[in-house]
This record gives C-alpha cells, sequence and structure tokens, in this order.
C-alpha cells in the first residue's frame, strides 16, 4: 500500500495520470489533510485537477486518518530533529507508520524523515518510471506525462531532469 503526499496527487491529477496509481497499486491511502488541502482548498481555487481527484475517492483513494498519537510522535520527533515538515506530511508519515505503507511525495525533507522512520519513500518520477517498467505506459507516454507536469508547474531540477531521460533511457 502507498500513502500520497499531496504534490503526486496534484501533478498525477492535472496530467490525467491517476491511473497509474490504480494499475501499479489498485489503491492509495491519503490522509485528511491531503483531502483537504487538494480537493477542498485546491477545489475553492477552481483548480482542474481537485474535481478529477475528488471523484476518486473512495475507489481509488482512500482518506484514513493517521492515529492521533502516531501523529504527535512524528510531530514532536521531527521538531526535535530540526526537519520542517508541515501537517500534510506529519499526518502522511503517521499513516504510512500506522498501515506499514510506502510514502509518496515529493517533499525532500519528508522523504528524508521519512526514512530515518525506516519508512520506503519515492516520488512522483519514481511512479511515472515504475510505470513504464512495468509496461503499464509507453516510453513516449512516460516522457509526455513527465514533460507535462513539469509544464504545469512540477518544479524540478536540471540535474534531476536529466536523470530522468538517463533513466527513461535505461529501462
Amino acid at each position: 500500500m502507498i500513502v500520497l503526499d499531496s504534490s503526486p496527487l496534484i501533478y498525477l491529477g492535472k496530467s490525467n495520470a491517476l491511473f497509474i496509481i490504480k494499475e501499479l497499486y489498485g489503491s492509495a491511502l491519503i490522509p485528511p489533510s491531503v483531502y483537504k488541502e487538494v480537493v477542498e482548498v485546491g477545489g475553492e481555487k477552481g483548480f482542474e485537477d481537485a474535481e478529477a481527484i475528488k471523484e476518486e475517492i473512495g475507489e481509488l483513494l482512500i482518506v484514513q486518518h493517521p492515529h492521533e498519537e502516531t501523529i504527535r510522535d512524528i510531530g514532536d520527533d521531527a521538531e526535535k530533529k530540526n526537519f520542517q515538515l508541515g501537517k500534510v506530511e506529519i499526518e502522511g508519515i503517521a499513516l504510512c507508520i500506522d498501515t506499514n505503507s510506502i510514502f509518496i511525495s515529493d517533499d525532500d525533507d519528508a522523504k528524508r524523515y521519512a526514512e530515518i522512520r525506516t519508512i520506503a519513500s519515492k516520488g512522483t518520477i519514481y511512479l511515472l518510471l515504475k510505470a513504464y517498467k512495468d509496461k503499464i505506459i509507453y516510453r513516449d507516454v512516460c516522457a509526455r506525462t513527465f514533460e507535462e507536469i513539469v509544464e504545469k508547474g512540477f518544479w524540478i531540477s536540471p540535474e534531476i531532469i536529466n536523470m530522468f531521460h538517463k533513466r527513461l533511457g535505461g529501462i
């Protein structure tokens, strides 16, 4: 099982690529704070992906509350270790602990903290490359989806762009 942070959900939604989650994992968990940020706030702002994501709630995307005790533990521990995590990342990591899931996030600080807590963490690029490697999408679809998420605001360094294309070519 995976737990999605806001960014991968938003960019897959903007690129009409939510099917990748279904094909790779069947479904995914999201904490309530991700739902609020992506669906409620995004919907109020008129973001195109908010409605597409909302339609997947209950089937592909399951909203699940992490345990309050786990949330407090993550929040306190992350603060002691000087990690800058927001409510969304704290709830996502807590939900991973509660459900023994993989954390899918594009927040480097959150992924580093998750790994300290022995939680596997990956990002949007991983999902795209895995979908290609597992023959869910063709190479050109993978490359086009990547270009589309960058065009839609997914900030990524030139080094990571080069890494993506090298890995895509090497699969």
